[in-house]
């Protein structure tokens, strides 16, 4: 069967992601990271505030990772909130999209457009320029570094079981 989770609680939620103990995160369009107990209750767990919360997924120790189209590359946890990365070779991260950890702690992440914000991600199609990028965080060195640039609106991002090949989307070539 199937279950309609958060309807009338949830403000545009754009993704979601499990951890280990089994509870279901979301970041929404309200600036929350809200959380799926197992008994069915939601909690609004961390304010990030905005609404340019977008992809979201968790990490080998457990940590939640979250893409802010503003403010680029985050990690929360019950402490707080932690900008990891907010720029790349001296340029502002823009449009921070979705992301993947790997095991070894290497966070990959895409860049919808490096011209256009998600507020007017439309231009990006209607320019039909090649302006995303795939980055690639280093948490033992706290780097990031450019992995693919000149995408056409990088989007999802997925990592190989055997985490010897990434897959990035294009949403508009």
């Amino acid at each position: 069967s199937v279950t309609r989770l958060g309807e009338g609680i949830l403000n545009g939620p754009e993704d979601v992601c499990v951890d280990r103990n089994g509870v279901l995160y979301t970041a929404t369009r309200d600036g929350w990271i809200k959380r799926l107990h197992k008994n069915g209750t939601w909690e609004n767990w961390k304010l990030i505030g905005g609404d340019t919360l977008l992809g979201i997924t968790t990490t080998q120790e457990n940590e939640i990772l979250v893409c802010d189209a503003d403010k680029g590359l985050l990690k929360v946890t019950e402490e707080g909130v932690t900008v990891l990365a907010s720029h790349v070779n001296g340029s502002r991260i823009n449009l921070a999209d979705d992301l993947i950890a790997a095991t070894d702690g290497s966070i990959y992440f895409s860049v919808a457009s490096t011209k256009f914000g998600l507020h007017n991600w439309g231009l990006d199609l209607l320019e039909a320029k090649p302006h995303g990028k795939l980055l690639k965080y280093d948490p033992s060195l706290n780097e990031t570094s450019i992995l693919l640039d000149s995408l056409f609106f990088a989007n999802g991002v997925a990592l190989s079981k055997d985490e010897d090949y990434l897959v990035v989307c294009e949403t508009f070539k």
